[in-house]
């Protein structure tokens, strides 16, 4: 599969439209509604639509494909003829092909099917949308795409477990932002969303501070990152929790130390400059008065004789 589908210049469907600009209105610009599809549990034959829109100034041809896909720990899409969980087999597309005039909208019917006794739980796959730019200068066929997922789910016992795999920050810093990192990985059998009212927070130094928003398919594993704005120093402690269907949260906490060394450097260089320059200034000042004593001196002495 993966070598049907060529190279790829590839985003998700959520993207913004590929290389639109406010002004002036490009040449390519397509765009794909919904971002994706959830078929809810116990269809087991469903028609369901995407929207595909030109936005740009010139006409492209498009081509629609299935496929099974992974997703790599920050949420790049993998596709593979072997997959866990795969369901392009389940799935056709009307039309697989058609051209986009500028400024019109075409409508790309997808059907489910889902086979006898599947495994109960999350099946996914991709649709993608295609669009053939030609070839590079090396002779390398290369296409634009928009890929959507597709999350099919089989009737049965549904489990939403996920954990907080690992949870890493910066043990010391002298100041910020400071990135804490944490891997969710999903052991239920549906994949977990955290956006919206679910986005993923970690509680830090007294602040909430929100994740950007992801999904965990079913079986896999997700990084994110979030960045934080410390106080100028601080023992704090970063608390990420994800709730568990039996209302048990998955919790991980990491230390960090803030203090601003390079803050203290300049003020001890600072102390250290006006002690000394208050030392010169002593020193110079209790030589004039013992040079004025000494002057004092000789000249009473001067006149006794």
């Amino acid at each position: 599969m993966s070598g049907a589908l060529g190279a790829l210049c590839l985003v998700w469907a959520s993207c913004p439209p590929v290389l639109a600009q406010a002004r002036p209105t490009p040449d390519f610009s397509m765009q794909v509604s919904p971002t994706r599809l959830v078929v809810p549990a116990g269809a087991r034959a469903v028609t369901q639509r995407f929207r595909v829109s030109n936005r740009g100034a010139a006409p492209f041809k498009v081509t629609v494909v299935r496929a099974d896909f992974t997703m790599d720990a920050n949420g790049a899409m993998n596709f593979s003829a072997r997959t866990p969980f795969a369901a392009a087999s389940w799935v056709s597309v009307e039309p697989a092909r058609f051209t986009m005039a500028p400024g019109t909208t075409r409508t790309v019917t997808v059907r489910v099917a889902v086979p006898h006794d599947p495994e109960p739980g999350d099946h996914h796959l991709a649709v993608l949308f295609r669009v053939p730019v030609g070839r590079d200068a090396q002779n390398i066929r290369i296409n634009r795409a928009i890929a959507a997922p597709v999350f099919i789910t089989v009737p049965g016992t549904v489990d939403r477990t996920a954990e907080v795999a690992s949870l890493d920050a910066p043990g010391f810093v002298t100041r910020g932002p400071v990135p804490i990192t944490t891997k969710i990985s999903d052991l239920g059998t549906v994949h977990r969303d955290f956006r919206g009212p679910q986005r993923l927070r970690v509680e830090v130094g007294g602040d909430t501070v929100a994740f950007p928003e992801f999904t965990v398919l079913r079986g896999a594993t997700r990084q994110v990152t979030a960045q934080w704005n410390p106080p100028l120093m601080c023992v704090c402690h970063a608390t990420v929790s994800v709730p568990a269907p039996v209302g048990v949260s998955r919790t991980a906490t990491v230390r960090i130390i803030v203090f601003p060394l390079d803050l203290l450097a300049l003020l001890v260089s600072v102390v250290f400059v006006a002690l000394t320059t208050g030392w010169f200034v002593r020193r110079r000042y209790r030589a004039k008065v013992l040079a004025a004593a000494a002057a004092l001196h000789a000249t009473e002495e001067g006149h006794r004789d």
